[in-house]
């Protein structure tokens, strides 16, 4: 889907970052540095669910659930 949206933008950020990311267009620009940041976001949420998944993993083989959910873990 593809909205018109009106801005301001800092004209001098605009043409730096047309030539570091070598766009012909601002419109070119805008959409290429929203598709990186989005995949820099997705792939940061990917590695963090992965060491979250590590831990997890790396806690089951290191405690006892049953203990831990049991009446012994309080006394």
């Amino acid at each position: 889907m593809i909205r018109r949206t009106t801005i301001e933008l800092d004209e001098d950020l605009v043409e730096r970052a047309k030539r570091a990311l070598g766009a012909p267009t601002t419109r070119a620009t805008v959409e290429e540095a929203l598709r990186r940041v989005a995949d820099a976001g997705d792939a940061a949420e990917r590695d963090r669910t992965e060491r979250q998944l590590a831990l997890l993993d790396e806690l089951s083989r290191r405690l006892d659930l049953e203990v831990l959910g049991s009446e012994e873990m309080w006394r």
